[in-house]
């Protein structure tokens, strides 16, 4: 009896390790909602006020008022909305104004890729008439029936129409690698063609002259060709006499500017 009694016990045992179960299809996945969350990855981003750049500025019907062309965030639901002018002030005989436009993706890397053009009425409480309008701290001023973008060199006075001015050595030398206190000096210019010296860096031991500190100024003379509305565009540049390095390089650089030059 005992013995029975055992191997009983051993046959439930046995057959309850192996009570059947529902055994899982092959490609059954976690169901419906257990996965991992799916949605926009923009979504839960805010609304926020951009500066919208200025394209173009165009005379309207009324005298108080000018039409902007206006570059918007484009390409997506949310990229941009409500384009307007803030902080309007009128002083010295100019009008400051921001262009600026909404956007709840601008933050989002690759969310607004292209931009549309807008348009922005921009209305004074007087006449416009010839007063030069800075948008986004950009100076635009009248020409005849349009209204030009201010060079970023010369502001909005009109350019010297003498390349030999020296404001355009100036600029020159400005887009040298150079110290930002070297000076142009030219030696010979006739509008198309122009030769000068340029020190690296007319004050080595700086604007008071350090303890111990020797003086050595290294100059270098530059030959230039005049390139239109980008200005002087260098040639070749010389620690040496004469003309021998630029005709190496340009043979129609003119003798006369360069023959009898020393040494920089």
């Amino acid at each position: 009896m005992r013995r029975l009694a055992i191997a009983l016990l051993c046959l439930a045992a046995l057959l309850s390790c192996a009570a059947p179960g529902q055994a899982p299809t092959p490609g059954d996945g976690p169901p419906s909602g257990d996965g991992p969350p799916s949605g926009d990855s923009t979504e839960g981003t805010t609304w926020g006020t951009f500066q919208a750049d200025v394209t173009a500025v165009r005379l309207s019907d009324d005298p108080r008022s000018l039409v902007l062309t206006v570059a918007l965030l484009a390409d997506a639901e949310g990229c941009s909305r409500n384009p307007r002018i803030t902080y309007f002030v009128e002083e010295n005989n100019r009008i400051y104004a921001n262009v600026v436009q909404d956007s709840r993706l601008s933050g989002v890397v690759g969310a607004c890729p292209t931009h549309t053009p807008g348009e922005v009425r921009l209305t004074a409480p007087g006449p416009i008439a010839g007063r030069l309008v800075v948008l986004n701290q950009e100076p635009w001023k009248r020409d005849g029936a349009e209204y030009h973008r201010c060079d970023p060199t010369f502001g909005c006075d009109p350019m010297p129409a003498d390349h030999c001015d020296p404001a355009w050595i100036s600029v020159t030398v400005r887009g040298m690698d150079v110290s930002r206190h070297s000076v142009g000096s030219p030696e010979g210019c006739d509008g198309t063609w122009l030769v000068m010296t340029v020190p690296f860096d007319p004050v080595p031991c700086g604007a008071e002259a350090r303890p111990g500190c020797e003086p050595t100024v290294t100059v270098r003379r530059y030959f230039l060709r005049w390139a239109g509305e980008r200005g002087w565009a260098t040639i070749a540049g010389s620690t040496e006499a004469g003309c021998g390095r630029v005709h190496a390089v340009e043979p129609a650089f003119p003798r006369k500017l360069c023959a009898d030059l020393p040494r920089p």
